[in-house]
């Protein structure tokens, strides 16, 4: 059973490593320079919109709660900052495949 087994799982890799090599030999060779270009100096840039971002929405977020919760209990106004402050930018950083779509949108 164990001799069975060990014959099974070899020949299960062998199997795989068949099945994969020519995708891998086909792959499309891309230019390296915009991932470089993305990860040094595009993503710390998002990092720091994002924190910049951060640090903004604490202080906004306190004092329009303080200032007009009480007359306006418009919950969108959160929803639009938080979007625009923080979604947006960590999606950007976080998100978005290496080196495309650099423009963001």
């Amino acid at each position: 059973m164990k001799i069975v087994l060990r014959r099974f799982l070899i020949s299960a890799q062998i199997g795989a490593l068949v099945a994969i090599a020519p995708t891998a030999s086909f792959a499309e060779v891309r230019n390296p320079l915009p991932v470089v270009f993305d990860i040094a100096v595009l993503r710390p840039l998002g990092a720091v919109r994002l924190v910049v971002g951060l640090a903004a929405m604490v202080p906004a977020t306190i004092l329009y709660t303080l200032l007009r919760m009480p007359f306006d209990s418009d919950p969108g106004i959160y929803r639009e900052a938080a979007e625009l402050l923080l979604i947006d930018p960590a999606n950007y950083v976080f998100r978005r495949p290496l080196g495309e779509d650099l423009s963001g949108e």
